[in-house]
């Protein structure tokens, strides 16, 4: 529960910017979506009711849903089942999620595996073709630029010039947006904007339940639960920027977590290029900047400070995943293959990183090396499913297959 708060609150900042001058209206104090002409759907469903119906949809998918399952789905809406609406909705959910600079991986992935599955339906065939172009998008916009919770104590500084190896001094991780549900440390953590908080909330009376029990309040208002989170956030800022300027390196590095958890990524990366005035030998410090700046699109400086990162600390396999999380969003395939290289010597076992390796030499045009790159990404969990269906899909498409 802490995990999927520190994720809203660490987006908060950007949705004030952004996701509120979406259809929203405040009204009675509360934030409300507000609607247009343009959102009514000719179906009679609503914006709401698509969205609401469409998460229906991808969690199936997410339980394995087969193709059949799904024609069944949008043929039980009946009128409500259109293909030429749903294409409609989507186009317009589409350019709003692409909007947001709150990255979601699971959105992503789901969304392009919906595509694959509805392709093979006429019926359903454009449903699919414009959610896999949605998701691909989405998915190709965040490569390299998530910047993962911090997840460990407050970093604390050897007699030393330099960090000790410890995983309490861990930086943020980053991961992709199709491996992130797969990952061990991931799986219960998402992005969520206020909105899909607001529409988590309402259909799910357990979550509502407990985030009332976290933040002491007695309430089954959702939007109340959104406004005390956001006085929350507000007052943690408020904290944050009312203490006294550190005076130590590790003063400088732990406000710069303090800030990237707050969302104010700009401020952390300020924090540590202080950090670093004062110690330059410190690998965390460099991997983080190199993380919150990739978060912020500026990918040849994140580089260049994972670069520093892997000087001082070659062994750190994160480091190089994100280093090839960059490479990879900036099209450059062979470098990212290289880094992932690396991240297997060192993390043999890191099945995503074999899956993300097969990505990148598929983009690549090396085919028959990124099958068995997803083979060895199945070998380890075979219960993988984005890599047994990227793997059947270019064996299918052999020449003599």
């Amino acid at each position: 529960m802490q995990r999927l708060f520190s994720q809203i609150w660490q987006g908060l900042k950007n949705f004030f910017k952004q996701l509120f001058s979406l259809g929203r209206t405040k009204a009675s104090g509360r934030y409300r979506k507000g609607k247009s002409k343009a959102e009514d759907a000719p179906s009679g469903l609503s914006d709401t009711d698509y969205e609401f119906l469409f998460s229906q949809l991808l969690e199936g998918v997410a339980h394995g849903w087969h193709e059949g399952r799904i024609l069944k789905f949008f043929q039980q809406l009946e009128e409500r089942g259109k293909q030429k609406d749903w294409v409609a909705w989507l186009e317009r959910f589409g350019a709003r999620v692409l909007a947001s600079s709150a990255p979601n991986q699971q959105l992503a992935a789901r969304m392009m595996r919906l595509g694959e599955l509805a392709r093979s339906f006429p019926a359903i065939e454009q449903i699919g073709e414009t959610s896999y172009s949605i998701g691909r998008q989405l998915y190709s916009r965040n490569v390299g630029s998530v910047i993962w919770e911090y997840d460990g104590p407050d970093l604390e500084m050897p007699a030393a010039p330099t960090i000790s190896e410890t995983n309490e001094g861990r930086e943020f991780e980053s991961v992709t947006p199709e491996t992130e549900a797969y990952s061990a440390d991931s799986a219960t953590t998402e992005t969520l904007t206020i909105e899909q908080l607001l529409a988590r909330l309402q259909q799910d009376s357990k979550l509502l339940a407990q985030m009332a029990q976290q933040l002491g309040v007695e309430t089954n208002d959702p939007q109340v639960i959104v406004e005390r989170l956001i006085e929350q956030f507000q007052t943690a800022q408020q904290e944050l920027e009312g203490l006294p300027a550190p005076d130590t390196v590790e003063g400088w590095f732990n406000r710069g977590l303090q800030q990237a958890n707050l969302g104010d990524l700009e401020g952390a990366i300020a924090s540590w290029e202080y950090a670093l005035a004062l110690n330059p030998n410190l690998p965390q410090a460099w991997h983080n900047r190199g993380s919150a700046l990739a978060h912020l699109g500026r990918l040849e400086e994140a580089l260049a400070s994972y670069n520093k990162a892997l000087e001082l600390d070659p062994s750190d396999p994160q480091a190089w995943n994100d280093r090839a999380y960059a490479l990879f969003n900036l099209r450059r395939w062979e470098e990212a293959i290289m880094c992932w290289d690396k991240v297997v010597e060192l993390q043999p076992n890191s099945y995503e990183s074999w899956y993300n390796r097969g990505v990148a030499l598929e983009n690549w045009g090396r085919l028959e090396s990124a099958i068995a790159s997803y083979n060895k990404a199945l070998e380890i969990n075979p219960d993988f499913e984005l890599a047994k269906s990227k793997r059947d899909r270019l064996q299918n498409n052999r020449p003599n297959a």
